[in-house]
């Protein structure tokens, strides 16, 4: 019987009145003599150890005592009596004798707690709701300003809302739906003014609306999770795709505690960036050869070109991508994430990107915990081929292109986060990159890009 389960049913049952009708011929709240042996036999047991005591956590030796209260101690002191010493073995089984029909009671009266709680439960819906939501300045998101370029400095305000519901409407069996609203204002485009994209003639800009962000049915049995609906997926350690829907199915199974594989199927215009489906194929397989360790390998295959409004063709949108990677806990407070992508498709330019981000800061709690913080820097090599650049299904703070096969990225840049409270953080950032292959981009450097943002979530 677990500890503190029976101390809270025994200091429910001192509650009662003393009329209570009760099992035991005698009345249990009746005080046992001070002279009684009992004393002495507890105040051996607390000498050597066996018991702390009740109440405040200390044997009052001094104390006169009911039975019931006599009962809880020598219940406690039964926990302990596999380490116990042979003479105080003894004595603890003379105790239980005594108060036999004291410790009956309590094991009826707990059996008929756990009864209750268990009915309480089984009439609780097991649905529970949770979101967050995100303000955020941002500065050349899509990589379009340059050194040499005739757009100005671009910026704009961003807004995030989502909420979502998950349940376990049956064993093995759980839901996860989540709705989306976001949209742009304030956008400066670098051609002399600031653009207000929230009327409903420019609803294609910000969307204007809530869309449904996932909805999944998962079952989970014997070490393999199916998911099958908009269901949301992460592969490697994020150049490939990053808690972004899909639209399909996943299996994945764990082969013991270390390791474990995905495969799936799905169309990844699912969050909306695109105007066709992209019937795409994925993969992954997570090994955790220590517990600070985590090592991985990727793929994703579209498997049709993007058929633009007009009914065209765009042939670059192709991807054949591979990536190899790890994130590793290296020290108490410093972790360093990389990976290393491939795009094979034929079309690319510029096929290879590696990426690095190294962190220091609070080794747990971080966007939970009020106070928690973390500081981290970041190194891409990103040919313009080797990662979407436009969609921004990817886990990277920056684009990684200002184009897909376009004129990738190479540099590096700061971030640094903090809870100001219990799920509310601040987190800022700053990229300093220019393009993968100066030569053939025909410019030098890319205009800053980082955000400032603040967000919550429950």
């Amino acid at each position: 019987m677990k500890k503190k389960v029976l101390i809270a049913a025994v200091l429910a049952a001192t509650t009662l009145s003393a009329s209570t009708a009760f099992a035991a011929e005698a009345n249990p709240f009746t005080d046992v003599p001070k002279d009684h042996w009992s004393y002495d036999a507890l105040a051996m047991l607390a000498r050597d150890g066996v018991i702390e005591g009740y109440g405040d956590g200390t044997f009052q030796g001094d104390k006169t005592m009911n039975r019931y209260e006599m009962a809880a101690i020598v219940a406690k002191a039964a926990e302990k009596y596999g380490t116990a010493e042979l003479q105080d073995k003894g004595v603890i089984n003379k105790l239980e004798r005594e108060y036999a029909q004291e410790l009956k009671d309590m094991e009826v009266r707990l059996t008929a707690v756990e009864s209750d709680v268990k009915d309480l439960k089984a009439k609780q819906s097991s649905f529970k709701m949770y979101g967050d939501a995100r303000f955020r300045y941002f500065m050349n998101k899509n990589m379009a300003g340059h050194d040499k370029s005739e757009v100005g400095k671009v910026s704009h305000f961003e807004k995030r809302v989502r909420l979502g519901i998950y349940g376990e409407p049956a064993k093995n069996l759980t839901v996860d739906g989540r709705l989306k609203y976001e949209d742009k204002s304030d956008q400066y485009k670098g051609w002399g003014g600031e653009q207000n994209y929230n009327d409903w003639g420019k609803s294609w800009n910000n969307q204007d609306s809530f869309r449904l962000d996932k909805m999944s049915l998962n079952w989970h049995n014997a070490g393999t999770t199916t998911s099958i609906g908009r269901t949301q997926i992460s592969l490697g350690q994020g150049l490939l795709y990053w808690e972004n829907p899909v639209d399909g199915f996943y299996v994945e199974h764990q082969f013991g505690p270390k390791t474990s594989l995905m495969l799936g199927y799905g169309d990844i215009s699912a969050e909306g960036w695109q105007n066709s489906n992209i019937w795409t194929t994925f993969g992954n397989l997570k090994v955790q050869p220590s517990k600070a360790t985590q090592l991985t390998a990727a793929f994703l295959h579209t498997n049709t070109e993007n058929t633009l409004s007009d009914g065209t063709k765009e042939d670059d949108y192709k991807f054949n991508q591979y990536a190899i990677g790890f994130n590793t806990q290296f020290l108490p407070r410093w972790n360093l994430i990389a990976e290393y992508v491939r795009n094979n498709a034929g079309c690319m330019r510029d096929k290879s990107g590696f990426w690095a981000r190294v962190t220091y800061g609070s080794p747990t709690g971080y966007w939970v915990k009020g106070g928690t913080y973390q500081i981290y820097g970041e190194y891409f090599a990103l040919g313009g081929g080797s990662v979407e650049g436009r969609a921004w299904p990817h886990r990277l703070n920056i684009a990684g292109s200002d184009a897909i096969n376009g004129n990738g990225s190479r540099g590096f840049g700061l971030g640094m986060g903090r809870m100001l409270s219990d799920n509310v953080n601040l987190e800022a950032t700053c990229y300093w990159l220019k393009p993968y292959d100066k030569n053939y981009a025909g410019f030098s450097n890319y205009d800053p890009t980082g955000y400032v943002a603040l967000s919550y979530c429950f």
